[in-house]
C-alpha cells in the first residue's frame, strides 16, 4: 500500500513535466530512481503474501496465477498506451498510471492473511536479517544457483527492452503504435505462458522447465535481432515474453520453496538482488545498440544467454531434462 501510494505523486509529477512541454532527461532520471527504490519493496512483499495466503504446496500454481494477472494487465496497458499516445499525448498516460496505482492500493487494503511469525515474537534486527539472507546463498545450493542465473538473465536477457525503441524506429520503421504492439506481444506471450504453468501439476519438477526456458530465451533474442519486419518481430516477442514470464515465475517459485518459511522474505530479497542488476544490463545493451546497432546488440546478448543456459544445465544436473536432483547436487 505504501509503494502504491508513494508512486501516485511521482507519476503525476511526470505528467506535469510532460504537459509543460519542457521535460528533460534530468527530470525523468531521478523519478525513475525513486520508482526503482519503491519497487524493491514491492516484489518481496507480494511474493511473501502469495505464500502466506496459499501455503508452500500450492506455491507453483499460485505464483503462476499471480503472474498471469500481472502479465495480462501489462498487455492491456501497453495496448492502451500505444493507442493513447497519438490521441491524447504522454501526459494523459501518466495520469492513468497514477489512477491505476490508487486502485492497486485500494485492492491491497482488502487483503487479509495470517502472519507467519508466531504471536509475541518480534522481527530480528536489520543487520542480522541481512546476514541471514547472505547465508542462504552459502548454505542452500539451490538458492545460490538461482541467484547467479537470475543476475545473468537480468543483465543479458531482460535488458532487451532497451533496444526495442531503436529496433522499432530504425529497423522496423514502426512508430509508437508499432512499439506498443511489440510490448503488448511480449505481455500476451507472458500471459499465455503463466496460464500454462498454472496448469502444470505440482509433482512435475520445475528445474528442467527453467533450463529449457532459459535456453529458448537466448535463441529468441538472436531471432529478434535477425527480424526484418514488424509481423516477424511481433511473433518473436510473443516467445520472448513467454520466456521472460516463465523465467521469472519459476525462479520465484524455486527460490521460495528452497528455504524455510521464516526465510521467505529474505529469499525474495535475493530474487530482487537479481532484478537489481538491471541497470548493468540496460547500460550494456544501450552501449552495444549505440555502437553496433540494435540487431547486433540483441544477437550478442542472445548468444551470451544461450551459452549461460547451456552452462547451467551442464553444471547443475537438476536443470537437465530427465535428471532428478541428488543429495550432492541439490
Amino acid at each position: 500500500m505504501a509503494v502504491a501510494g508513494a508512486s501516485i505523486p511521482a507519476m503525476l509529477l511526470v505528467a506535469a513535466f510532460v504537459n509543460s512541454g519542457g521535460v528533460e532527461a534530468w527530470h525523468v532520471i531521478p523519478i525513475s530512481f525513486v520508482i526503482g527504490c519503491l519497487q524493491v519493496f514491492d516484489g518481496p512483499a507480494r511474493q511473501a503474501l502469495v505464500l502466506d495466503t496459499v501455503g508452500a504446496e500450492a506455491a507453483p500454481n499460485a505464483f503462476a496465477l499471480h503472474a498471469f494477472g500481472t502479465r495480462l494487465a501489462v498487455a492491456l496497458g501497453a495496448l492502451t498506451a500505444g493507442a493513447l499516445i497519438p490521441l491524447t499525448g504522454l501526459a494523459a498516460c501518466y495520469v492513468a498510471i497514477a489512477v491505476a496505482y490508487a486502485l492497486s492500493a485500494a485492492l491491497i487494503a482488502a487483503v487479509r492473511v495470517p502472519s507467519p511469525r508466531p504471536a509475541g515474537t518480534s522481527p530480528p534486527p536489520f543487520r542480522r536479517a541481512l546476514l541471514d539472507a547472505a547465508r542462504l546463498m552459502v548454505d542452500v545450493p539451490a538458492v545460490r544457483v538461482l541467484t547467479i542465473a537470475g543476475i545473468a538473465g537480468e543483465v543479458f536477457a531482460f535488458s532487451h527492452g532497451t533496444a526495442l525503441p531503436t529496433l522499432a524506429r530504425d529497423v522496423l520503421a514502426a512508430g509508437p503504435e508499432g512499439l506498443g504492439t511489440l510490448s503488448a506481444a511480449a505481455s500476451i506471450g507472458g500471459t499465455v505462458t503463466v496460464v500454462l504453468l498454472a496448469l502444470v501439476p505440482a509433482r512435475i519438477r520445475r528445474e528442467p522447465i527453467l533450463g529449457c526456458v532459459y535456453l529458448l530465451y537466448g535463441l529468441a533474442l538472436v531471432a529478434l535481432g535477425a527480424s526484418g519486419s514488424l509481423p516477424l518481430a511481433v511473433a518473436v516477442m510473443v516467445v520472448i515474453g513467454g520466456c521472460a514470464a516463465a523465467f521469472d515465475v519459476l525462479r520465484q517459485t524455486l527460490i521460495q520453496v528452497a528455504v524455510p518459511a521464516a526465510q521467505r522474505g529474505r529469499a525474495a530479497g535475493l530474487w530482487v538482488l537479481g532484478v537489481g542488476s538491471a541497470p548493468l544490463g540496460h547500460t550494456e545493451m544501450g552501449l552495444l545498440a549505440g555502437g553496433l546497432g540494435a540487431p547486433s546488440a540483441l544477437g550478442v546478448n542472445g548468444i551470451v544467454v544461450t551459452v549461460s543456459a547451456l552452462l547451467l544445465m551442464a553444471s547443475a544436473p537438476a536443470y537437465r531434462r530427465g535428471r532428478a536432483p541428488t543429495a550432492a547436487s541439490g
